[in-house]
């Protein structure tokens, strides 16, 4: 079972671009570089049809990326006569059912659909790898946004159509910024570093893995006692204060750490830059639309305005 983009329809009488509940559409797609550096194509789901996009979509998603419709639509996908074309739909008459049902598995997976892995640690090895999930937001929020019931392989967790008003969740962007690309194996695909910081949510995931067992408390309990028993009033206010930071550490607290900034208005402030932007791009377009040559179209412009755009977002669509 995997989860189709199916039959999507141009949202009519928009007057700003709406966002999605992780709806993603491969036939129209732009949006900032670090994207498709960050998330690229993958390589390991050949023949994959149904389910490539909201593949995709969820780890765009966990990264932290925020997924737009335009509201209007100047690129539009000849299905007809392309799925028609000996050429372009050769690659379905090559199919390989042992690599297509490898993909699926492999999809499954890494978004804990039915009839992926069963092992957790190989699951999670999965998900953290160079085409894994993010750690921007979870899997449990995305299932709570897309309301796609994806560990039981139904379209609703509760019946609810999400293409309605739909309620931003908020993200702690990584320490090192937006434009930050972590690093990754060549060969394993595993994350390079695994010190995952306290914003990442695979922070707490891996501490309540690694908690220590009642066996290892009780003898750091002991140690702690031996060492307060020969140790001044001072030092036992000191070893107070490493305890505090150590709890705080397990419970995912950086005590050093500002108070989260106002991401409401982040995200209102993202709204009125996606507008504009769009708003640029459908100007710039508009000679080429009317017969005009490529080179009419203001590429410093256009970039210019884009540069603005140093948020997450997805410009997407299928038409």
């Amino acid at each position: 079972e995997q989860v189709r983009t199916h039959a999507t329809k141009c949202a009519n009488n928009l007057v700003k671009p709406k966002l999605t509940n992780a709806i993603y559409g491969a036939g129209l797609v732009f949006s900032k570089c670090h994207a498709e550096l960050k998330i690229p194509v993958d390589p390991h789901t050949p023949y994959v049809f149904d389910g490539e996009e909201f593949n995709r979509a969820a780890r765009m998603w966990t990264y932290g990326y925020d997924i737009y419709t335009p509201h209007r639509v100047y690129v539009l996908h000849d299905y007809v006569n392309s799925q028609h074309n000996p050429i372009t739909a050769s690659w379905q008459r090559k199919h390989d059912s042992t690599s297509h049902h490898d993909a699926l598995y492999r999809m499954n997976t890494l978004l804990e659909i039915p009839g992926g892995e069963g092992n957790q640690e190989k699951a999670l090895a999965l998900q953290q790898s160079r085409f894994g999930l993010g750690d921007r937001r979870s899997l449990d929020q995305l299932i709570q946004f897309s309301g796609i019931d994806l560990r039981h392989a139904k379209p609703s967790i509760d019946g609810k159509n999400r293409c309605g008003n739909l309620k931003w969740v908020p993200f702690q962007e990584h320490p090192k910024g937006v434009d930050f690309l972590p690093k990754f194996d060549a060969e394993t695909e595993q994350p390079i570093d695994y010190s995952y910081d306290s914003t990442s949510v695979w922070h707490d995931r891996i501490a309540r893995a690694e908690a220590p067992t009642p066996l290892s408390d009780a003898r750091r309990d002991a140690a702690t006692l031996d060492a307060t028993k020969s140790n001044t009033t001072s030092t036992t206010t000191k070893t107070s204060a490493t305890t505090a930071a150590i709890a705080a550490e397990a419970a995912g607290v950086d005590l050093d750490k500002p108070p989260q900034e106002d991401m409401e208005d982040q995200h209102n402030e993202l709204h009125k830059l996606v507008s504009e932007a769009e708003e640029q791009f459908f100007k710039a377009a508009e000679p080429l639309l009317s017969g005009a040559e490529a080179h009419a179209m203001n590429i410093e412009s256009l970039g210019g305005d884009f540069s603005k755009l140093r948020g997450k977002v997805v410009m997407t669509g299928r038409h």
